[in-house]
């Protein structure tokens, strides 16, 4: 089986330019931890997660700043749109690709989620729960 059986080819779908606070609002009112980022030709650009808005929320003081240098994380929390937390050139799937081999990516990372990519674009999202699912129906 491959990745275009089972992935979801409508994720919702945040700019660079989306506020924090929209990003939240968004992340809040859906199924899952993951927003693909994509540019107006839905060229994908990043991925935004619950944990990268996690560090908006808080930046521990004592990590402030190390030697005068702002800390990846401090500097997280002072962002102001998505473009600035996300995380660029993400991993991705492709919709050829067989699930097992999108099974070993994802569990060798460590991610629940990747974009599904072809020809540079985004044409869906695949989750381990999409994986579980199907291995659930599985006899």
């Amino acid at each position: 089986m491959k990745v275009k059986d089972i992935m979801n080819p409508k994720p919702r779908t945040i700019t660079p330019d989306t506020s924090i606070e929209d990003s939240i609002d968004r992340l809040r009112s859906q199924i899952g931890d993951c927003f693909p980022v994509i540019d107006k030709e839905r060229k994908l650009v990043g991925v935004v997660t619950e944990s990268d808005l996690l560090h908006v929320l808080h930046a521990p003081v004592r990590e402030a700043v190390v030697g005068g240098v702002l800390t990846k994380n401090v500097m997280k929390s002072m962002a102001r749109n998505v473009g600035e937390i996300m995380t660029k050139n993400p991993i991705t799937a492709t919709p050829e690709m067989t699930i097992q081999e999108t099974l070993n990516i994802m569990a060798g990372i460590k991610f629940r989620h990747l974009p599904v990519v072809q020809g540079g674009k985004l044409v869906g999202l695949i989750s381990l729960r999409d994986i579980l699912n199907l291995y659930q129906l599985i006899p």
